[in-house]
């Protein structure tokens, strides 16, 4: 039988009611408490557009390593490929040198990740289609599918930071 909390979870007015209490009982008129809330530090813009574009560098020059850990993959095998492998060994690598373009691109400040390619579509969701396509093609690889699975790393950066920018004004 279950039985009820007989306290109540705190709230952020309750919380904040106990901290001005406790400052009264110590001969503080409350200011302690203000204080902290405005020493908190302001973010820097400039430190932020630096990060976002080094966070960009790591995710195209990670593709690459990708493309490299696939063709090597692929080279030091011993197996004899089927049509469907080399096709998808193929397609995975152009896919994988469209996002390693498109990350350049957008590490250069050429691009952005909200950057219109035609209607809806902009160039992350357009990323995203492509990685779909380098993981299920990857797949299709039968030495290792570790460097299809790779590909996700990269893309969940750029999801990331995706995320962070505003969704306000899309670049046309």
């Amino acid at each position: 039988m279950a039985h009820p909390d007989p306290e109540p979870e705190p709230t952020a007015a309750t919380e904040a009611a106990v901290a001005a209490e406790a400052a009264q009982d110590n001969g503080d008129d409350g200011a302690a408490v203000e204080s902290e809330d405005a020493a908190e530090p302001t973010p820097d813009p400039e430190k932020a557009e630096r990060t976002i574009e080094r966070l960009m560098w790591s995710s195209a020059w990670l593709t690459v390593l990708v493309g490299v850990f696939l063709v090597v993959g692929i080279a030091r095998s011993d197996s004899d490929y089927s049509a469907f492998a080399w096709l998808g060994a193929v397609v995975a690598f152009l896919g994988l040198l469209a996002l390693a373009a498109a990350y350049f691109a957008c590490a250069r400040k050429r691009l952005t990740l909200r950057t219109r390619l035609r209607g809806p579509i902009d160039v992350f969701k357009g990323s995203t289609v492509v990685m779909v396509i380098v993981v299920i093609c990857g797949l299709l690889v039968p030495t290792d599918n570790t460097p299809a699975l790779a590909v996700l790393l990269p893309w969940a950066v750029t999801y990331w930071l995706y995320g962070l920018e505003k969704t306000e004004a899309p670049t046309p």
